[in-house]
């Protein structure tokens, strides 16, 4: 009841602009969506990694039950991304991160190399799908790495503050989630307008040719 109809007042606004939106329409509508796409993605999370996970846990007799931890009270990024998903959290340290510190890398490089491997997963899991391949959900992995140092040195001159945790969740709320529903609409839209164009200038030139192969006049 939120999120479609904003999105297809969005696919209005650029036909009706031919692709151009103004800044306050774009933040508009990323205030529309913020806290619809944050309900979405906790209940997906819950949905998932608490009830899914745990009953095949339960139905298996998995003995390790941490999936998650606290990653709500994050003060910096990269706790969240250590806590929120502690199955591939493991799988990446010890596949990934490891390796990468066994052959010479420093830490900040191993951590690159990591973020740098999910960023790719994220972009394929998302632009598939989609059958639009972009870079969005790339460069937005890539950005929690200038997030990790900014909330990681604030932690440290300010221990036990929230102001870490207050720009994880604006980060995440009111940028992360809503701009990501943005710009694949509006990349979704420019794809299908290309197409459209393709398909207007290719028609008549192909039933002229079919009307050419059975002898009918070329101006149908």
């Amino acid at each position: 009841q939120v999120v479609a109809p904003n999105l297809d007042l969005l696919i209005k606004d650029l036909e009706a602009n031919k692709g151009a939106l103004r800044y306050q329409v774009i933040a508009d509508y990323l205030l529309k969506l913020s806290i619809t796409s944050t309900y979405i993605w906790l209940l997906g999370f819950y949905g998932f990694f608490h009830c899914f996970m745990n009953l095949t846990a339960e139905l298996l007799r998995f003995g390790d039950r941490v999936f998650y931890q606290d990653w709500w009270n994050a003060r910096e990024v990269s706790a969240y991304w250590r806590l929120w998903n502690m199955p591939v959290h493991y799988w990446l340290v010890r596949h990934l991160y490891f390796p990468s510190v066994r052959v010479g890398f420093s830490k900040t490089g191993a951590t690159f190399v990591v973020f740098f491997f999910s960023a790719i997963l994220h972009e394929v899991l998302i632009s598939v799908p989609c059958h639009n391949l972009q870079i969005w959900s790339f460069l937005a992995m890539m950005g929690q790495l200038p997030l990790i140092f900014i909330t990681k040195m604030i932690d440290k001159r300010m221990p036990n503050s929230s102001v870490g945790n207050f720009i994880f969740w604006i980060s995440f709320c009111f940028i992360g989630q809503p701009m990501a529903m943005l710009l694949y609409t509006i990349d979704y839209w420019e794809h299908n307008q290309e197409m459209v164009e393709v398909i207007e200038e290719k028609t008549p030139k192909l039933l002229a040719t079919i009307a050419s192969i059975f002898g009918a006049s070329s101006k149908l």
